[in-house]
């Protein structure tokens, strides 16, 4: 979740993902996302525990027969979408088109929890796998499958009492950004519009204001969510708190379908932005310069750093900031990076207006920062587009050192030697530190506690639809060289958020010595496995 950029005047902004994947534009965003394909199941975890083992895969129960889809739409609420339904094909869509081919056997938006158990109940009685989806950005996928895709973007709502948001689990970003800034209060959250904040929440949830807020997960209050089992809890510090602290970093779709959240409000306040840039010739005193400030900047401020490519050759380096505060003191943190930018462009404006800017969807009405659509969480009049990518995440506890940098740099600049036109990719470095590092590792599941910064590699597919072929093949193996490239400088662990289906170790890099304690909490609230996929818990 993240920001955006431009310089005493970089291009048009435009938002994470489509900064990822432009061609021209200047990226706007530090955003978070979704890509891949399954794997095999993992096989147990040596770390784990003989007090918490890994539990042993549940034979499937025989069907009661075949599904009877009919008899389920006539007990929700919701809806029910099947592949003769006109509307299938758009609501069997994810976020990016290559994952347009899978075909799962039913969809259902369902309408209330009680939706949600009855969908859980039926999938029990059928054998079905049953994925979870709010804002179907999954990264692998694994937001749909070829069983039941459970679909909580019916459940929105965002609304107010005291110090405390309500948000329904189907909510997206932008609804949850202008639903409480109307109040003059906000959650920590992400940039891209279109994300949902149950799967954001669920894997932490790092955004322009996690330095001074916290991740999402830490606003996190309490929670309703529907277990396998079929039951409606809420849960709470008190209330079931092991699955509460899960719940809070442990990853989307592992423990049940989360309904709604309660969390923590804070400010909203006027804010201060900045779009820096430099010229390529400076990149690794310059990338130096940055990781330095932002170690040393105060809470308020967050910044990233992207390191573009595209295949024509060009390469663009530039820092969106994002600041609690006036633009006077933002100029002067500006001041203090030892490698001046060769642009700069400082800005103030009210706080969803600069969620807009960091969205990459300035200007634009809340009903436009959409997917377009009539289907639950898209808009008739949405104006964002989808596509496709693939991505690895890192997260760095030391500074990258002078060797690092250059390879770092060296790496970006090989992209145009080896992937064809119409595609781009991008190296984005977003800062940590603050209020998150000062949460410790076994507070809430999300373990990374101590990053400096984390670092999402992207590369975007020339066809938008693509998921194979020549191209795609291309563009991977620069993702697998500047991702092998940096293992010597990074920490090992990667973003659970950001869902990497090349992960060997996908467990420990996810989750660290929080994994025994969570594998121990799907043991007790699924121990059939009915939340399955390729790296579930």
């Amino acid at each position: 979740m993240s920001n955006d950029r431009p310089a005493a005047h970089l291009p048009q902004r435009t938002g994470r993902r489509q900064v990822l994947r432009l061609a021209a534009a200047p990226l706007a965003a530090a955003a978070l996302a979704a890509c891949g394909g399954p794997k095999p199941e993992p096989s147990p975890d040596p770390s784990t525990s003989a007090n918490h083992p890994t539990p042993s895969p549940t034979p499937t129960p025989t069907p009661a027969g075949p599904p009877d889809w009919a008899a389920l739409a006539k007990d929700l609420s919701g809806t029910v979408i099947g592949p003769q339904d006109s509307r299938y094909v758009d609501a069997s869509h994810l976020y990016q088109p290559q994952f347009d081919g899978l075909r799962p056997a039913g969809i259902v938006y369902a309408a209330t929890p009680q939706d949600a158990a009855t969908c859980l109940a039926f999938a029990r009685r059928y054998a079905l796998p049953v994925a979870a989806r709010s804002g179907g950005h999954s990264y692998a996928g694994w937001s749909s499958g070829s069983g039941m895709v459970l679909d909580v973007g019916s459940m929105a709502a965002v609304s107010r009492s005291g110090g405390t948001a309500t948000v329904g689990a189907g909510a997206r970003l932008i609804d949850v950004y202008a639903g409480l800034a109307a109040e003059g209060v906000t959650v920590p959250a992400g940039s891209c519009p279109s994300v949902g904040v149950a799967g954001l929440t669920l894997g932490g949830g790092i955004g322009v204001t996690c330095r001074a807020y916290g991740l999402t997960c830490d606003s996190l209050t309490g929670a309703q969510i529907v277990t396998a089992d079929g039951r409606i809890r809420h849960v709470d510090a008190t209330t079931d708190p092991d699955l509460f602290w899960a719940l809070r970093g442990g990853g989307g779709g592992n423990f049940g379908v989360v309904t709604s959240f309660a969390f923590r409000t804070h400010p909203a306040p006027t804010c201060a932005y900045a779009f820096l840039s430099w010229p390529w010739s400076s990149a690794a005193t310059a990338v130096a310069a940055w990781q330095a400030w932002v170690a040393g900047a105060p809470d308020p401020l967050w910044a990233n750093l992207h390191l573009d490519t595209w295949p024509d050759g060009r390469r663009r380096l530039t820092s969106t900031v994002n600041y609690l505060g006036p633009e006077s003191d933002l100029a002067g943190l500006v001041d203090r990076l030892t490698v001046a930018p060769a642009t700069a462009s400082l800005h103030t404006a009210p706080f969803l207006d600069t969620m807009k800017e960091m969205g990459g969807v300035a200007g634009w009405s809340e009903a436009a920062a959409h997917l377009p659509g009539s289907l639950p969480g898209q808009n008739p009049d949405g104006r964002l587009t989808r596509g496709s990518y693939a991505a690895r995440s890192d997260f760095y506890t030391r500074p990258i050192d002078p060797a690092g940098i250059a390879a770092l740099v060296a790496a970006v600049g090989r992209y145009p030697q080896s992937v064809p036109q119409g595609g781009s990719a991008s190296v984005s470095l977003d800062a940590l530190g603050g209020a998150v590092n000062r949460v410790a590792p076994g507070d809430t599941a999300f373990v990374h506690r101590n990053a400096l910064f984390g670092a999402q590699y992207i590369t975007n597919y020339p066809a938008p639809g693509a998921g194979s072929g020549p191209a795609v093949e291309q563009s991977q193996a620069w993702l697998q060289d500047v991702w092998t490239t940096m293992r010597p400088y990074a920490s090992g662990e990667a973003y659970q958020n950001y869902p990497d289906p090349s992960l060997t170790d996908w467990a420990q890099a996810y989750y660290g010595s929080n994994l025994a304690r969570l594998r121990q909490v799907k043991h007790t609230y699924d121990p059939d496995g009915l939340f399955r996929f390729p790296q579930a818990v």
